[in-house]
């Protein structure tokens, strides 16, 4: 039945009206843009982290170039010649820049810091000191392999004395801390949480890409060097994804740097390094010796790494059970 005669007609509620705008849907949907089911999405908080990282780094440069000795540092790095100060200033100060970006978004996501990677109660552990077994024996295998073809020679000791006792040590702390910066740079916060959103192995090449594309500003690396840099950051993955934090992955990656740059003498992507332990020569053809870039232009680095990825998977299997030194990771992408 309809209204009686005389009473008005109700007015239609605010929404149907014709003109006139609906915050709440409108408001609803710029929400779901920024936020999902798990608080903020993942590509934003990404890419908050980038955005702290790169304040704390513009500061920390703009700090550096009114300290001359500092300057100096830098510009010699810059040239091609790594000298311990440098590494042990610039790469300690970046991780920790690193790390106070990650911790503040562990305010943020309420989340422990040790998810992204390094839990500090598996600090220097076993797959740590198996890491850097593992890098010493990598970077030993690939320069013997390219002795036996001709392509480099040891040479005679170029440190005597104490100083082989100083620069043993000062270079061990100093690729410690690149292991540490390069490693939760690339494949702590940044893999973990775009991991939530796209998966872990989209988020490995990804970020392996990067990775290895920045190598390219390096002084006298090449396309082939990237590669093996990107062939690097997808084991270090792996390696993450078997032994559930990246400790491995840092010893790999600073006794690989170790023995490359200071044991060896070696170009380390095109970076030579002061205070090396040998006057070792490399020569032959830029396919074996790598050239200019060093063993990772060396199409041997790659068959080295082809090695290393079987081994690894054979001798660190797939685990249904974790324990509390070497979870297995168990990231799940974001609903949409």
């Amino acid at each position: 039945m309809g209204p009686e005669p005389g009473t008005p007609e109700p007015a239609p509620p605010p929404s149907s009206l014709p003109g006139v705008e609906q915050p709440l849907v409108v408001s609803s949907k710029i929400r779901a843009i920024f936020v999902g089911p798990d608080g903020i999405r993942a590509g934003w908080r990404f890419l908050i982290f980038v955005a702290l990282f790169a304040a704390f780094e513009l500061a920390f440069m703009g700090g550096v170039i009114h300290i001359s000795a500092l300057k100096n540092l830098r510009k010699t790095a810059v040239a091609g010649t790594l000298t311990p100060a440098f590494v042990l200033v610039f790469e300690g100060a970046q991780f920790g820049m690193a790390a106070l970006a990650a911790m503040i978004m562990c305010r943020i996501e309420k989340q422990k810091f040790g998810a992204y990677g390094i839990p500090w109660n598996a600090a220097f552990g076993k797959n740590f000191w198996n890491g850097i077994f593992w890098g010493l024996a990598f970077m030993t295998v690939e320069l013997t392999i390219m002795r036996a073809l001709g392509g480099f020679s040891f040479g005679t000791l170029a440190l005597s004395g104490l100083s082989i006792v100083k620069y043993t040590a000062i270079w061990a702390v100093g690729f410690a801390l690149v292991g540490l910066y390069e490693e939760f740079l690339f494949r702590g916060y940044a893999q973990y949480t775009l991991s939530k959103g796209i998966g872990f192995w989209p988020a490995a090449i990804l970020l392996s890409g990067v990775f290895g594309g920045l190598h390219l500003l390096n002084p006298g690396e090449d396309w082939v060097g990237a590669a093996s840099v990107f062939a690097f950051g997808m084991f270090a993955c792996f390696t993450l994804w078997r032994t559930g934090s990246l400790w491995f992955a840092i010893g790999f990656h600073a006794a690989g740097d170790y023995a490359e740059s200071f044991i060896y003498s070696v170009p380390d992507s095109g970076i030579r390094a002061t205070g090396h332990l040998l006057h070792s020569t490399v020569h032959g053809p830029a396919w074996l010796t790598g050239g200019t870039v060093g063993p990772e232009g060396s199409v041997l680095n790659f068959v080295v790494f082809a090695l290393a990825f079987v081994i690894f998977a054979f001798v660190y299997r797939s685990k249904k059970t974790a324990s509390a030194d070497s979870p297995q990771p168990a990231i799940a992408v974001e609903k949409t």
